[in-house]
């Protein structure tokens, strides 16, 4: 007899850095005791990443198996610009007509158009229908009533209590859901969170959470005085970063870390729900995010770049109960990335691969940390890129030509560059000839013939203090102006 389909949830955090779950014990405090759990019952991949690390892009991604630099899809579009979206079948598209799944989204889609589906049966999206929410309880305006924007971060407070939160209201529609399914066919749900993403805004009780923990100072690279490439001294300028002073870094950091707690302690509910419904062993699950934050790291906010902070992401998949193919409290360290989701997704649901998707299927490596030694994950946003092997780290920068080595290995923080240390030389040129040839193969403008592409490094940096780039200024109201 033929096992049933299992149901899938694809939960996706926005901006969660790869070094903060509470299981790693590391400087990062965070407390995710369900995340934790969740490892336990599944396969922890210690070294995911991100090959765009910019929301839109990931999300054409993660429900393509292709990454932005195939698609061509490499920054937040506010048209239909993600070329091939349409072409590529989507995970819930395959897995609604060739499985008979029910699929639905809930949360921050980030589509465009916002309202697209890209082959969801429905989707319950945020910002929209959660400001629409909102304001038929009483609370219109008040989704980002400080004032701060979307990415800005200094330290907030919500003005909704803990309710009428954002990460609260994902899960309500997530538990609704889960009552209101068929129960005569496998579900999909695909549950996008807003947070961690800046602003850094939790409300109580998480706001003071980590009032009495302490709070590591971001990390400096010895390039960050003397090589930090112009991109970054040119975000700094523009993004307001230089007046953070050192307490007010650690202060985001202590409300970032509420935010993933609060969506821990919220994923608890959903987790239970299964649970009551007798369909918790019967679900796969799982966990990751779209990129992550450098959270002062190197004098960075944000994410658009390759370093760790950044571009590494948390990946937890815990399979069906006797799926002998998804051990238990098992760690992989083999190179994964968040294409090869959707291809083991399909694959889980015992669908075919998509041929041409660069993601690959990871249950050889649940199988075995060999599985994909010697690969090589690449990535491309429109002013760096990179290419990792498993123990060097290669990046590329558009402005002034800048170049980056580290050894993943032993420097996890990116805090010693060894792009002119003779020992590494042969790597060096080895890793560079494979990141020309993806990139060319990829069509990107960053390569010409075999040489990769610099561009000037000067910029005008009282033109650009006088720019705003990342506020968005509040309350918003009717899904306007996102």
């Amino acid at each position: 007899m033929k096992k049933p389909r299992p149901n899938i949830i694809y939960i996706v955090a926005d901006q969660w850095r790869g070094d903060c779950l509470g299981l790693y014990r590391n400087a990062h405090p965070v407390l995710t005791p369900h995340l934790n759990q969740l490892a336990s019952e599944g396969v922890l991949f210690t070294r995911a990443y991100a090959d765009c690390p910019i929301c839109m892009p990931q999300r054409v991604t993660m429900l393509t198996g292709r990454t932005g630099s195939q698609m061509r899809c490499l920054t937040n579009f506010r048209a239909r610009t993600a070329p091939d979206f349409d072409k590529a079948m989507t995970l819930p598209a395959r897995l609604a007509r060739e499985a008979g799944y029910q699929t639905k989204g809930i949360g921050k889609m980030h589509f465009a158009p916002a309202r697209s589906r890209y082959g969801f049966e429905h989707v319950t999206l945020h910002p929209d229908d959660y400001l629409w929410w909102l304001e038929d309880h009483g609370y219109g305006g008040a989704f980002r009533g400080h004032g701060l924007g979307g990415n800005e971060v200094y330290p907030a407070v919500a003005v909704t209590p803990d309710k009428y939160y954002h990460t609260t209201w994902t899960i309500d529609e997530a538990i609704r859901f889960i009552d209101q399914r068929d129960p005569d066919a496998p579900f999909f749900l695909y549950l996008v969170f807003e947070a961690p993403h800046s602003p850094f805004d939790p409300p109580a009780p998480y706001d003071r959470m980590y009032d009495n923990f302490t709070i590591p100072d971001p990390v400096r690279g010895d390039w960050c005085e003397t090589d930090s490439p112009s991109m970054f001294r040119r975000r700094s300028v523009g993004s307001k970063w230089e007046h953070l002073s050192p307490e007010a870094i650690r202060e985001s950091r202590r409300r970032y870390y509420g935010q993933m707690s609060q969506i821990d302690y919220h994923l608890g509910r959903l987790f239970g729900k299964l649970r009551t419904r007798g369909i918790d062993r019967e679900t796969a699950i799982v966990f990751t995010a779209d990129h992550g934050e450098c959270l002062g790291d190197h004098g960075q906010f944000s994410k658009f770049c390759f370093l760790e902070s950044a571009a590494r992401v948390p990946l937890i998949i815990r399979g069906p109960a006797g799926n002998p193919d998804f051990p238990v409290a098992t760690e992989r360290s083999g190179l994964a990335q968040t294409a090869d989701i959707a291809p083991t997704l399909l694959a889980l649901a015992g669908l075919s691969q998509d041929g041409d998707a660069e993601g690959r299927s990871l249950f050889p490596l649940l199988a075995s940390d060999d599985a994909f030694r010697g690969r090589i994950v690449f990535g491309e946003t429109p002013s760096t890129a990179a290419a990792l092997c498993e123990e060097l780290k290669y990046i590329f920068y558009r402005a002034g030509g800048t170049e980056q080595l580290f050894d993943t290995r032993r420097d996890p923080d990116d805090a010693a560059n060894l792009i002119t240390d003779p020992r590494r030389a042969e790597d060096l040129g080895k890793l560079k000839k494979r990141l020309v040839d993806y990139l060319a193969k990829n069509h990107s403008d960053l390569v010409a013939g075999d040489t990769l592409c610099a561009g000037p490094a000067d910029f005008d940096s009282s033109q650009e203090r006088a720019r705003n780039p990342l506020a968005c200024r509040g309350p918003m109201r009717g899904g306007m102006g996102y």
